[in-house]
């Protein structure tokens, strides 16, 4: 054997065992977006649910706005708490949106940016979520106390008669007292927004705000990523 011959051996080698290498790389690839999908196939049926759920919540407020359009005391909570709803729904339908537009045929970086957005999304929904109940606890258990119960919560607490000046006292002190709250829980999450990224306990806290699915869909990706750094 000669040495062109030898190195023409060396180099069809090379090729093939190149062409081994990029195989296993797309094999792991698509394992690893296989994961991803699966992952975010469970968190779009979680928040096609919720807008289902939300949907059915916007219908039936708006049933009952209707029937006591001439009792302020329930209508007011009842626009105020279909407001809530329809603002939940509209963040429902972004996120969908957010999922329906993701194309895996481009670069894993993309796709992480756009499931960040998605996690962060979701992140502030929980928050403000968790802020407006806080403060609008009240007209969410009036509607529902009259609407499933038939029971008028404002005659219980005394909204009326010889108690109305302590009970317009208690609720002002409970608004008051949610407002703060939820001011308190505003400041701290923007005080430790940014070093969630260095603190394990407060990024376990966030993936939990985020969502489990969505959570284990950009670790898939992560792995991707790191993967086809090591194989270039």
């Amino acid at each position: 054997m000669d040495l062109d011959e030898l190195k023409a051996r060396l180099a069809a080698h090379d090729e093939k065992l190149d062409r081994l290498v990029r195989l296993d790389a797309a094999r792991v690839r698509a394992m690893q977006l296989d994961k991803t999908h699966a992952s975010l196939r469970w968190l779009g049926r979680g928040v096609a649910f919720e807008l289902l759920m939300t949907i059915v919540a916007v219908v039936w407020l708006g049933d009952f706005v209707f029937t006591h359009l001439r009792e302020p005391r329930f209508l007011v909570p009842a626009l105020l708490v279909d407001c809530g709803a329809i603002a939940y729904l509209g963040n429902c339908i972004r996120q969908l949106a957010a999922l329906a537009r993701l194309d895996y045929s481009q670069p894993v970086v993309t796709v992480q940016k756009e499931l960040g957005k998605l996690r962060i999304l979701r992140i502030r929904t929980t928050r403000w979520t968790m802020m407006v109940s806080l403060v609008c606890w009240f007209p969410v258990l009036v509607v529902l106390v009259e609407g499933f119960f038939g029971v008028d919560l404002w005659r219980i607490l005394g909204a009326v008669g010889a108690q109305h000046e302590t009970f317009v006292l208690w609720l002002v002190l409970n608004v008051l007292f949610g407002v703060a709250a939820a001011g308190v829980l505003l400041w701290l999450a923007r005080r430790y927004e940014a070093r969630a990224e260095r603190s394990p306990r407060l990024q376990r806290l966030m993936d939990e705000f985020a969502g489990r699915s969505l959570t284990n869909a950009l670790r898939s990706l992560q792995a991707v990523r790191e993967f086809e750094t090591e194989t270039r």
